[in-house]
């Protein structure tokens, strides 16, 4: 698992043009999904997810990109503690399922918290999380004034839930468009820009299930 996600991450981190001509056509047995809305996707091309009525959504793993911290606080020494980097990771776990819950279910997906045979797996994480400007309690009344709130790449799996067969791999970074330029506070800015990146993903993801014949109709 680590080596395809570290695979993934280098492939996601290529132009769109490098990406197509550099991405395997296979992986793991999965092949290549050309032309959808995310970086890269993956499908078992025999699967069929329409004998799937259920879906388990797993907790999302968070993991900052790397020497984040270091290079957050060189201008700021102690700025940004492990201690915030936990709650960071906390908190964009705990916005990643109450948005594509609230998503799932508003398009009459059924979430269960139980394994079933008619039951797939939404295994999520969210790698490289680069947060430009964090708002933590040392940073003082100073903020910054970015083009950008950060970036993050979403990293996604579908299992089958007794098999724990993998049916789809997905990889895909975004970074905030906003650009704001006006003062706001970093914090209010963050849960702004993470909350509509996320929120992307999750309709993605709605419509992908839609498209592959995933239920939405409750079980009787």
């Amino acid at each position: 698992m680590k080596i395809i996600i570290l695979i993934l991450g280098l492939l996601a981190s290529l132009p769109t043009s490098a990406r197509e001509k550099t991405a395997p056509a296979i992986i793991d047995g999965l092949h290549l999904v050309p032309d959808t809305q995310l970086g890269l996707v993956y499908a078992e091309p025999d699967a069929d997810l329409s004998v799937y009525k259920q879906l388990l959504l797993i907790d999302a793993q968070v993991a900052f990109k790397k020497n984040w911290q270091r290079e957050t606080n060189q201008d700021k020494p102690y700025h940004v503690t492990a201690s915030d980097m936990q709650k960071i990771r906390e908190e964009v776990s705990a916005l990643f399922r109450e948005i594509f819950t609230r998503e799932l279910q508003s398009a009459g997906f059924v979430l269960v918290s139980q394994q079933s045979p008619d039951t797939m797996i939404i295994r999520p994480a969210i790698l490289d999380l680069n947060v430009y400007s964090p708002d933590t309690p040392r940073g003082g009344r100073t903020r910054n004034i970015t083009e950008s709130a950060g970036d993050m790449t979403l990293y996604l799996e579908l299992r089958d839930s007794i098999t724990g067969d993998v049916l789809v791999k997905a990889m895909d970074f975004q970074f905030d468009r906003s650009n704001i330029t006006t003062f706001m506070l970093d914090r209010t800015r963050n849960e702004r820009a993470a909350h509509k990146l996320l929120t992307n993903w999750a309709q993605v993801l709605v419509n992908g299930l839609k498209e592959t014949g995933v239920s939405t109709s409750a079980r009787p």
